[in-house]
């Protein structure tokens, strides 16, 4: 029994030994591009076969007369992969590549095509010169682009096994491809061979011709592309594997959403939502919290968050954009002070080519006429050799919306001096608009001495209150803002293991805020004294800037870890302060029109209006396996902020340090599912206005906070857990992602009214909690044809309230959004997004927010549109209804009590959309 078990034994292990050299070789499947466009990134992507022992996909590439260069393919999921070619590369006459993939042991294998049978995609356009010439002599070795993450020293080459019959197809011809060859020996192949056979079918592989693959299928291979972030790790990653719980929109989303306007964007992304207070401004709340220093705005890496009070200019038209990207958690780690509540990092489309688009619609105005709004852009990108140029230009009129007010704060006063009858109402809402934005920037190769960039940017708006400055209604109230944004940037590639960066910018915002606070003739009292024939008035005006200047660099320490480093200076101050009011303090008309009023304090001279950020961070991502990433980070920060003596003054400054720890672990449980588990920590420090500003109050311009030096930095705890799942559906993918949360907010910056006049600003001491859950679904049929849909709920609680006041309810804690995009034949695609809220109520920190009830219904709101694909290869139209059924949106107002209507939304309104592109 014995010899005969051991020999079972030996013939078992035999058997097991060759089952892998009878498996399968390892490939990948995939579809290469006949033809790419100029100057335009070229997306490959490929599902990998027979890969149990292959743990990384490179595609290497060259361009004409350039040797190979090599960039990761990234694991969307499951088996399918991506890697993108930079643009710089996709130069006439064409592009060649091939994929291979790196074993466990070092080892090189070929996954699709190889160096001396790679395949080739003709490019559009002229043949640059030099692509002509074909050299005898190999090429000198040319370094990788700058701006991106030089790739480790592959292990030495092999020789690769024979490879096994493939399906051939002659690739197209072209004399000018000849250059590509230049460096390869004379008698190497040049035909490229076609992808491996689909598998579709469980038939084994034929040996012949691969029938070409129809439209659906092409459909299929290319739909479920992974949206990309980079604002979580400074690094571009696929959202489902960067540790933090973000959410991207590409150019092409963006016009599915028939989205017109950033805020548009965000308003359906799960656990955001986006309201308009009674000036105008667009209010941005992420997980039950709203506070405008609290959201880190940035566009093209500026911070688009005022110095003074923290507001920014984000409703930016979304023609111009290649993306929008949102992170909701902190993002002090990397970004420092503001990075609060959740970052959002708006991207300029820069690449090469001509865009224009012109959108015509409006709102039913008054009368039943239509209320205009009209907006262009303009943008292009060039490259001449080394050297690529951009610029872009936006233009924005708007008519707006015009909805009843009812009732105000001074209706009492207006009816008794007749200013209006009984039933007339206060007045209407006010949305014109007027937005001009212009940039332009370029870049230079310099060879070995990296990439040297410059950018500017001017941003104007000119637009009416929506209502007014507080509590009444101000139709002749007018406000200005101009942004200007300048930075130079430096990048260099230190070998293949260390990319350099730097960049010193230029930022500069005025604001020009003018109120009317009353209605015309209105009068305070007896005597011409006290008749205002234009009303009460006053006007604020703001000047800040701020000099930045930033080192970072990314170190590759092995083959899975990389190391960022950096260091940022950022002095922030006021440059100019103006308040002035044609009143003065016991409500008499100002002779000399518009001025200071007694008693204002210049805020311009004092410790408070500069700041100096010194902020260093750190972080290492590892990749530990396979399946499991480490991310460790953190960032220490020196604020300069005013010291007060026993009595409230400000005496002098001091800096305040601030350690902002993040740490994130993804694992990849299987090829589908992917976990997270996250931590972070951020803080934000009081804007110049919280501090120090102090306006001189009457009864008529209520509602000013009331500026405390004494105001520490807030901080916030965040722990997260997610998961992303992606499974087949028969032809379909559907992708799931889910995240709880929980949120611990020290010593916040809170305004609780409890004068009914003056609102005091202190440190919540005992904290604010926040915790909830979001969820996101998607099922992909096509490129064309898909649903998602997003939710999320979340309860925050004051902690220094009584148990039965604790929560906050001024945004709603449960929001649900929804879109599905179908094909109508072969030319027009129809979307519909849904996007619901629930019901809010007032807070019920005070005694007086308890008096002040308001309760605002749950509401839908829906967007329709009909798009076309492509027309002529150059032109798109789009038809699209916004607030479809003109669901009566209402937001909240300061005093429910004095305006009980609250604030109206817009109403229903239509735009046409005519874009071109070359």
């Amino acid at each position: 029994m014995k010899p005969a078990h051991a020999r079972a034994t030996l013939l078992s292990l035999v058997l097991i030994m060759a089952v892998p050299g009878r498996a399968e070789e390892p490939g990948l499947l995939h579809s290469p591009p006949e033809r790419a466009e100029p100057r335009v990134a070229l997306q490959l992507d490929g599902t990998l076969v027979e890969g149990r022992r292959v743990l990384e996909l490179y595609v290497r590439y060259r361009g004409p007369g350039e040797p190979y260069a090599r960039r990761p393919m990234e694991r969307e999921y499951g088996d399918l992969y991506r890697a993108v070619i930079p643009a710089e590369h996709v130069v006439p006459p064409g592009i060649e590549y091939y994929v291979e993939g790196l074993t466990a042991d070092g080892q090189r294998v070929p996954l699709f095509q190889s160096a001396s049978r790679p395949v080739r995609v003709l490019v559009g356009g002229e043949t640059p010169a030099s692509a002509s010439i074909v050299r005898s002599t190999p090429p000198p070795t040319r370094r990788p682009p700058p701006g991106r993450t030089p790739p480790r020293a592959a292990p030495p080459e092999r020789t690769p096994p024979p490879e096994r019959s493939r399906a051939q197809a002659p690739a197209p011809q072209d004399d000018s491809m000849a250059a590509l060859t230049a460096d390869l020996p004379a008698d190497a192949p040049t035909e490229a061979s076609s992808a491996r056979p689909s598998r579709t079918s469980e038939a084994p592989a034929s040996r012949e011709p691969a029938p070409a693959r129809s439209e659906l299928e092409e459909d299929l291979a290319l739909y479920s592309a992974e949206d990309t972030l980079a604002l979580a790790t400074r690094h571009e990653a696929a959202v489902r594997t960067v540790p933090a719980i973000g959410a991207s929109f590409s150019q092409q989303q963006l016009r599915s959403l028939g989205a017109r306007t950033v805020a548009d964007v965000l308003d359906v992304v799960p656990g955001l939502s986006v309201s308009r207070d009674v000036q105008g401004f667009h209010r941005t709340a992420i997980r039950g919290l709203r506070n405008d220093a609290e959201v880190l705005f940035l566009l093209n890496g500026h911070r688009l968050n005022s110095f003074f009070d923290g507001k920014a200019l984000m409703n930016l038209p979304v023609e111009n954009l290649e993306r929008v990207e949102v992170i909701r958690g902190p993002g002090s780690a990397l970004y420092g002070a503001g990075a609060f509540l959740g970052v959002v990092n708006i991207v300029t489309d820069t690449s090469d080519g001509v865009r224009t688009a012109v959108s015509v619609g409006g709102y039913p105005g008054q009368d039943d006429r239509l209320a205009v709004t009209g907006n262009g852009h303009l943008s292009a990108g060039h490259t001449a050799g080394n050297l690529r140029v951009f610029a872009d230009v936006d233009l924005w009129s708007q008519a707006g919306d015009s909805t009843v007010i009812e009732n105000d704060g001074l209706d009492d006063e207006s009816r008794s001096q007749g200013l209006r009858d009984v039933t007339d109402p206060a007045g209407r809402t006010r949305d014109e608009r007027f937005l001009f934005n212009a940039g332009a920037g370029a870049t230079y190769a310099m060879g070995d001495a990296g990439l040297l960039g410059a950018s500017a940017r001017f941003l104007t708006e000119r637009r009416s209150a929506l209502v007014g400055l507080f509590d009444t209604v101000g139709e002749d109230s007018r406000l200005g803002w101009n942004v200007f944004l300048a930075d130079l940037t430096w990048e260099r590639a230190f070998g293949p293991d260390v990319n350099l960066r730097a960049r010193a910018a230029y930022d500069q915002q005025s604001t020009d805020r003018f109120f009317q606070i009353t209605p015309r003739e209105f009068s305070t009292g007896t005597g011409t004294s006290r008749l205002f024939e234009e009303g009460m008035q006053e006007q604020t005006r703001v000047s800040v800037r701020s000099l930045t200047g930033s080192v970072d660099a990314d170190v590759a320490l092995g083959a899975y870890n990389r190391l960022s480093l950096g260091a940022v200076v950022e002095q922030q101050s006021l440059g100019k302060y103006d308040y002035m009011t044609n009143y003065t303090l016991d409500a008499q008309v100002r002779p000399d029109g518009l001025a200071r009023p007694e008693g204002l304090v210049d805020l311009t001279s004092g410790a408070a209006s500069r700041r100096l950020n010194v902020g260093l961070f750190a972080q290492d991502q590892w990749t530990v396996v396979n399946a499991l990433t480490l991310t460790f980070g953190v960032r220490m920060d020196a604020t300069q902020l005013p010291t007060v003596d026993a009595s409230g003054a400000i005496n002098g400054t001091r800096f305040v340090p601030t350690l902002n720890p993040r740490v994130g672990l993804v694992f990849a449980a299987t090829d589908s599912l992917v976990l997270k588990a996250l931590y972070g920590r951020a803080f934000r420090a009081p804007t110049l206005q919280e501090l120090v500003e102090r306006i001189p109050d009457t009864n008529y311009n209520q509602g000013r906070f009331e500026g405390n030096p004494r105001l520490q930095p807030a901080t916030v705890d965040t722990f997260e857990l997610g998961a992303d799942l992606v499974q087949a559906a028969g032809d379909a993918r559907v992708r799931l992602r889910a995240n709880a949360y929980v949120a611990f907010f020290g010593s916040p910056i809170v305004p609780v009214d409890t004068s009914g006049n003056i609102v005091p600003l202190r440190n919540r001491e005992l904290g604010v909690r926040v915790y909830g859950v979001e969820g996101e679904a998607r099922l992909e049929a096509s490129k064309r044809a898909y649903a998602w849909l997003n939710a999320s709920i979340s309860r925050a609680e004051d902690l220094e309230l009584p148990t039965q006041s604790r929560l906050l309810t001024d945004t709603p804690q449960a929001r649900f959004n929804a879109g599905v995009s179908m094909p109508i034949g072969a030319y027009v695609n129809f979307d519909v997004v849904v996007r619901t809220g629930a019901e809010r109520r007032n807070n019920s920190r005070s005694v007086l927010e308890l008096i002040r009830r308001y309760k605002i219904p749950s509401y839908s709101l829906i967007t329709a549109q009909l798009r076309t694909e492509p027309i002529l290869e150059h032109f798109e139209v789009a038809l699209v209804a916004h607030n479809l059924f003109d669901n009566d949106l209402r937001d909240d107002v300061p005093r429910p009590d004095r305006v009980p209507g609250l604030l109206p939304r817009e109403g229903m309104s239509g735009f046409l959309t005519v874009r071109a592109h070359y």
